[in-house]
């Protein structure tokens, strides 16, 4: 069975996961001075609910034809920023 999970505006949702990061205050860690080719950061997580369609396909399956269903659920998501840069989004994660 193959599974597909599809967002109902996956740009948007970056580009609001980015801004909320952007409103979090910076404590100067990003200012440290850093030893060698290392580099500073800071990270910001955000929890946002994601809404989108789950399909099921058959292939091969007792099914006879594709099911699709909506979700809503919650994402942990985490962007981090380097020194004088914007925060990008890195990674996310399911909460359920």
């Amino acid at each position: 069975m193959n599974i597909t999970a599809r967002l109902y505006d996956p740009l948007l949702l970056k580009n609001l996961v980015e801004k909320l990061a952007s409103r979090h205050v910076d404590q100067g860690y990003i200012q440290a001075n850093i030893p060698g080719q290392l580099k500073a950061i800071v990270s910001c997580s955000t929890m946002a609910y994601v809404m989108g369609n789950i399909d099921l396909d058959p292939a091969g399956n007792n099914f006879k034809e594709q099911i699709s269903m909506p979700f809503t659920t919650r994402f942990m998501f985490t962007c981090i920023k380097e020194k004088y840069g914007l925060f990008q989004l890195e990674w996310s994660a399911s909460l359920s």
